[in-house]
């Protein structure tokens, strides 16, 4: 889709379709992931990578939703939850926290928990909170049944030293990106890149309370993080998943645009800034209430229907 059918379809009232088209797409190709995790022999662990803000959350949620309708019992856990907080995290070259590395996840308490809920067991999970940067306990418990499958989600999801202690033919991995973005003109499209930039600017200032200028500046690191901790694990994966919506423009700009100029105020002179505002402009905003409530795109704006 161009980014003049995108307008089109918002002026004409098409956008709702084109919503619900966009969402049902999603919907069946994760009913063929989970159909094909299903008739894998072993499966108890699926291992779900993808950069930041590809949507490995929902993702993550709704396969587990598609393993259910399988007759799957399949519960979703995310290394996230597992980051050893500022207190233990590593720091890079410059004294600064890096919160890309692998090192930041507490691997020994995962494959614990890990081997403990394949074993039948039942744990305290681990949460973590993204304010405070520190873990915390839950006051509940969680097992697995026999059969049940693991979701597992994360930037190092497909990383081999992540699950090192879960046998290899238990295993299911799979790869998302927002792959699929509009054309903004010509043949160029909005490259996947760019448009978890955009995501990610809005969940960090809806959820984290981050200064969108943080977020910008921290961009660079993300980036290059993912080119040491993902993309060399990415060849791995048994299926990759296309977490893009042609409509999310048109949804993320009003959220965005603001944050943006924001960054510009700063006095930062920087081509991408320019270029996602430039893009931002030539599009036509829709009502985000049209958002389904189990839609990738409610991690980004809020209001999902799902529990995070």
């Amino acid at each position: 889709m161009t980014i003049d059918e995108l307008n089109a379809a918002v002026d004409s009232g098409e956008i709702d379709e084109i919503i619900r088209v966009c969402e049902a797409r999603q919907c069946k190709e994760l009913s063929k992931i989970a159909d094909t995790i299903t008739l894998k022999p072993g499966v108890r662990l699926v291992q779900l990578a993808g950069g930041s803000s590809a949507g490995k959350t929902t993702t993550a949620k709704r396969l587990c939703t598609q393993l259910r309708v399988n007759g799957r019992v399949a519960m979703h856990m995310s290394t996230d939850d597992y980051f050893v907080g500022d207190a233990r995290n590593p720091r890079d070259e410059n004294g600064e926290f890096d919160y890309e590395t692998i090192e930041c996840v507490d691997m020994p308490r995962l494959a614990q928990d890990l081997n403990a809920l394949l074993a039948g067991e039942t744990i305290r999970p681990r949460r973590f909170d993204f304010i405070r940067h520190e873990g915390y306990g839950p006051d509940f418990t969680v097992s697995l049944p026999p059969g049940g499958i693991i979701v597992l989600e994360g930037i190092h999801a497909l990383n081999p030293r992540l699950t090192a202690a879960v046998a290899d033919n238990c295993k299911f991995r799979l790869f998302i990106d927002p792959v699929s973005q509009p054309i903004v003109f010509a043949f160029t499209r909005l490259s996947a890149t760019d448009a978890r930039l955009l995501r990610r600017l809005v969940r960090d200032n809806q959820f984290r309370k981050m200064d969108p200028m943080t977020t910008f500046s921290m961009w660079p690191k993300v980036l290059a993080g993912e080119e040491k901790w993902i993309k060399p694990f990415r060849p791995l994966a048994d299926a990759e998943f296309d977490s893009a919506l042609a409509y999310e423009p048109a949804v993320l700009k009003p959220f965005a645009q603001g944050l943006l100029a924001r960054v510009r105020l700063r006095g930062i002179d920087d081509p991408k800034v320019e270029f996602l505002m430039e893009f931002l402009e030539s599009v036509h905003p829709t009502d985000p209430t049209k958002v389904p409530g189990d839609s990738i795109l409610r991690e980004t704006i809020g209001g999902s229907q799902l529990e995070y």
